[in-house]
């Protein structure tokens, strides 16, 4: 499910205090960053999973085949089609399901969300000579662009396979 923070961020523009903005924009970065955190390692887990599998029905298909060269009476003839079948479904699965783009994408975003609430919350780079106002205001857009630009690229992959 895709996720929308879009009532969080219209709390923030509501009269609230400056501690209970910063409060609920810290609270929001911490969903968005669980977000793509869950995003990269359910792709990681597809890929690693869709990679492994190829490779090891791939190397059970040519152990199959010698072994019914060696036993050609006694190996039943059913498991050769069957392991290059499953070799094959792996393989395409591997490569239409663009799962280690979107881990990588989902992991880069992240890691800049991370980033920026580190400077936020710590008042360094753009962050560093501003009001406490204007400082929010920055951050809450940092964030929706942060946030845009990694469904944009899950979506750019999504299209191009």
């Amino acid at each position: 499910m895709r996720y929308k923070p879009t009532s969080a961020f219209y709390a923030l523009s509501t009269s609230r205090s400056n501690e209970e903005k910063m409060d609920m924009v810290n609270k929001v970065l911490i969903d968005l960053v669980t977000h793509f955190h869950l995003k990269a390692s359910r792709n990681k887990n597809n890929y690693l999973l869709y990679r492994y599998a190829s490779i090891i029905l791939a190397g059970g298909t040519s152990i199959v085949s010698a072994l019914q060269v060696v036993y050609p009476t006694t190996f039943p003839q059913w498991i050769l089609p069957v392991v290059s079948a499953g070799a094959a479904v792996a393989v395409a699965f591997l490569s239409t399901s663009s799962a280690q783009k979107i881990w990588i994408h989902s992991r880069t975003t992240q890691q800049q969300l991370q980033s920026e609430q580190f400077l936020f919350n710590q008042r360094a780079g753009r962050y560093l000579s501003l009001s406490a106002e204007d400082s929010i205001r920055i951050f809450s857009e940092r964030l929706v662009e942060l946030w845009n630009e990694g469904h944009g690229k899950w979506e750019q992959n999504v299209k191009e396979d």
